[in-house]
């Protein structure tokens, strides 16, 4: 499975979405942006954010990997931030996973991928007893400590702050 085939798959599912080949040694891990994770308002709610994802080296498993790609989305702020954060934050993930399933169709059955901030698929927010979406469920890049900012700068990719006009969200796709 090549990446130009992810390509045509994503063309089918989004025009807003694209995909970038990234190699293992593009991706930056600092221990300092899992440390952000603590200060976030959503510790310890998310089941798909720390302290209640597995403590495993991230960085190793995503070397075991043949391929790797970041899918980006972004969208206008049109004045109206909050629903562009959610809305991005869905497509992708949604994205991600039809990706995963697709993959997993074309024999590639250790697929998996990782999300850009917490996930929202609940509407209302995470249960409090356990996580309602757990085949659905994404962990965040910035919870694996990627430095997200870095990496994309890595594939000639520059997201600045503050955010103004546009809101870009990126996962990553492993194969």
């Amino acid at each position: 499975m090549t990446i130009s085939d992810l390509y045509d798959k994503i063309e089918e599912f989004n025009k807003d979405i694209t995909i970038h080949p990234i190699q293992a040694n593009q991706i930056i891990f600092e221990h300092r942006v899992a440390l952000n994770c603590f200060y976030c308002s959503k510790y310890n709610t998310k089941w798909s954010c720390p302290p209640r994802i597995p403590q495993l080296n991230y960085q190793e498993i995503i070397n075991e990997y043949e391929n790797r790609a970041i899918v980006l989305i972004s969208l206008a702020i049109n004045n109206n931030f909050e629903e562009i954060r959610n809305k991005s934050t869905i497509i992708l993930h949604h994205c991600l996973l039809m990706l995963e399933q697709y993959l997993w169709d074309n024999n590639n059955s250790l697929s998996l991928s990782f999300i850009g901030g917490s996930c929202k698929l609940c509407k209302n927010g995470c249960s409090e007893l356990k996580c309602m979406n757990k085949g659905l469920s994404r962990i965040p890049l910035e919870a694996l400590g990627i430095n997200v900012i870095n990496t994309l700068q890595n594939i000639n990719i520059n997201i600045k702050f503050p955010i103004i006009d546009n809101l870009t969200r990126c996962g990553l796709i492993l194969w």
